[in-house]
């Protein structure tokens, strides 16, 4: 069972996008409310600031296209800022 220290040992999360939402309900289970956070390829981790679990993207989607095709052409979207982006790096699980 993964309730004794979900700190040092990363729960991992199957993901087959480029972003993927997970609820914690804390550790031991449902200690706290849905607390929902968001792991992608480029940030892998996340803590749950309630109860300390630590969750892992494992990549299990396509992989990247070598050839590329003319498919790297970039149409000036630029992802929106979250919140997540002015966290601190300091207070990132490391």
């Amino acid at each position: 069972m993964r309730t004794q220290e979900p700190w040092r040992t990363p729960i991992p999360v199957r993901s087959a996008g480029d972003e993927q939402y997970l609820g914690c309900t804390g550790a031991p289970a449902d200690s706290h409310v849905t607390l929902w956070l968001t792991i992608s390829r480029d940030r892998p981790i996340e803590r749950c600031p309630e109860c300390g679990s630590v969750y892992k993207m494992e990549y299990v989607g396509p992989t990247e296209d070598a050839h590329h095709h003319g498919h790297d052409h970039h149409h000036g979207y630029e992802e929106p800022k979250t919140f997540a982006d002015f966290v601190k790096p300091e207070y990132r699980y490391q």
